[in-house]
């Protein structure tokens, strides 16, 4: 006896769709997963220069630090435990204080005005030297 959708599906198409229904889950989740991690790195830069690495794993308490460029334009950035932001900038538009936290890698705070960037590193031997769980 057939059933109503053999005219549509064969075992073979049904087989077809589960794997591929399995391989999309198994890659979201190694995806999500490989992206949030305990050892992310906050990497400061301005002007295109690195000028402060932050372990967000490790940092205990909150602080603040004060960035300032040569023009005397400044940002306030919060670290608090596995996040960071910008809570203060004297920039005009305030883009970088509006976006909040940032916690996974692959996130980045940009204030153009004073060419600052903030972005978040996995800090991973993988990360660095293999092949990353997106690109795969």
């Amino acid at each position: 006896m057939t059933n109503r959708y053999s005219k549509y599906f064969r075992t073979g198409d049904l087989i077809i769709y589960g794997a591929l229904l399995v391989i999309f889950v198994l890659g979201s989740l190694m995806a999500v997963g490989g992206l949030e991690g305990e050892g992310a790195v906050a990497v400061i830069s301005q002007d295109g220069r690195e000028i402060r690495r932050i372990n967000l794993a490790k940092v205990e308490e909150p602080y603040e630090l004060r960035v300032e460029n040569q023009a005397g334009e400044y940002n306030i950035i919060r670290v608090e435990p596995g996040r960071i932001r910008v809570i203060e900038a004297s920039c005009p538009d305030k883009v970088d204080v509006k976006q909040g936290w940032i916690s996974s890698a692959h996130q980045s705070i940009v204030c153009l005005p004073n060419r600052l960037v903030i972005r978040i590193e996995a800090d991973t031997p993988e990360a660095e030297d293999g092949i990353d769980g997106i690109a795969f």
